[in-house]
């Protein structure tokens, strides 16, 4: 019998938000967002989605809010701002009190959104030619009987 060779299946998933990142760059990323040990008044990242959860904020909202789950973009206000400490994320203990206040203003990380113009529909074909009456009332006309 020959030996099957296994091939490994790549992933479709995308790994980080920003393809352009390279692994290297992730790497230094996260080595900047590392501490030894926990500052003093920071709570778990946990912690904060259980209370963002309790006063129906989306923790998704509270994510966006710390730069991404990987902390790849910058937080959207400085008490935002986390740190790892081993693989546990921590965050300023203000996060619980004025972070929550910010997640609960509904324009907090509001993205306008810019609709494109309507394509103007252009009158060509036999269709659009067979549109000669005029706009208004349609009658319908009934033969005499007699």
């Amino acid at each position: 019998m020959a030996e099957e060779q296994k091939v490994k299946k790549v992933s479709t998933r995308r790994t980080y938000r920003n393809e352009a990142w390279t692994e290297e760059q992730v790497k230094a990323k996260r080595a900047q967002l590392t501490v030894a040990e926990v500052p003093a008044g920071w709570v778990k990242v946990a912690d904060v989605g259980k209370v963002c959860r309790e006063n129906g904020i989306p923790v998704s909202k509270f994510v966006r809010a710390f730069g991404g789950d990987r902390g790849m973009l910058e937080p959207a206000a400085p008490v935002f701002k986390f740190v790892y400490v081993g693989r546990t994320r921590y965050v300023a203990g203000a996060a619980l009190t004025e972070g929550i206040k910010l997640l609960k203003d509904a324009s907090f990380l509001k993205v306008t959104r810019v609709r494109k113009p309507k394509a103007e529909k252009a009158e060509s074909g036999p269709v659009a030619s067979a549109k000669s009456e005029q706009p208004g009332r349609r009658v319908a006309v009934r033969p005499a009987q007699g």
